[in-house]
């Protein structure tokens, strides 16, 4: 089960964390936020997240996120942050299971999700925007996990894009596109994706705009030139011909 698809299989999860921009912790029955107030009661739930479901020992929460205190000191702090996630949530169906030595995400109550559900795919998509600074390990970790939540979430986009090209969706694409192409512009799957979706919104003179932009920042920094497969779909975009991608030829859907 991969990092953006831990609801339970038989029907959604109680609760949603929504990982792009600040961490939040949404009731799925009421749409309500029950994020704690707590930076390092949010840390950890982030953290767990990250770990999809494994214990992680109460020490490494410690040392984590209260290294510079005494360790009884640590261990009454990391307790309160727990109660903390407890009352914000719901006592009897929390996300987070604390055992005597170990915390864990419990996988079967909570769906991790990158897109934002309400829209705003043309937004930043930079995780856990409010929690830097609680630690330097903690700030350590935090840049190895966003980048992995970043790689997921352009994967995740990328599907979603592909799925709704075939559907002939194109139109309600272009913001979602427009974001992928600002993170990586060399990319020659999201150029075409660009220029399906433009052309399935009615926008033809923007098929050979997406076009003519990659050919000449593809000549200008890596001196090369389109494949084939993009040469041939801006061709039959522009003769009307097809919207069909050139995944349908073997490249992912």
């Amino acid at each position: 089960m991969s990092l953006l698809d831990t609801a339970k299989e038989d029907g959604e999860a109680r609760w949603r964390a929504e990982l792009i921009g600040c961490f939040r912790l949404i009731d799925t029955r009421t749409g309500a936020d029950h994020t704690p107030y707590s930076r390092k009661a949010r840390a950890i739930i982030a953290y767990l997240i990250g770990r999809e479901g494994e214990p992680v020992p109460r020490e490494r929460l410690m040392g984590m996120l209260w290294g510079d205190r005494q360790e009884t000191q640590a261990r009454g702090s990391l307790r309160q942050a727990l109660l903390d996630i407890r009352k914000a949530t719901d006592p009897d169906d929390c996300p987070i299971i604390a055992e005597r030595q170990v915390v864990r995400l419990d996988r079967s109550k909570v769906q991790v999700v990158g897109l934002d559900p309400r829209g705003g795919d043309d937004s930043d998509w930079r995780p856990f925007e409010d929690l830097d600074g609680i630690s330097e390990e903690y700030d350590d970790w935090l840049v190895r996990e966003r980048s992995r939540i970043e790689d997921a979430v352009i994967l995740e986009a990328a599907k979603k894009v592909t799925s709704a090209l075939v559907d002939r969706r194109g139109a309600e694409m272009v913001p979602l596109i427009r974001r992928l192409l600002r993170i990586d512009p060399l990319n020659e799957d999201f150029v075409r994706y660009a220029m399906v979706a433009e052309y399935q919104a009615g926008h033809s003179a923007k098929v050979e705009l997406h076009y003519r932009d990659y050919v000449e920042r593809l000549g200008r920094e890596l001196g090369v030139t389109p494949a084939a497969a993009t040469i041939d779909l801006r061709e039959r975009l522009l003769k009307g011909q097809s919207a069909q991608l050139p995944s349908a030829q073997g490249h992912a859907a």
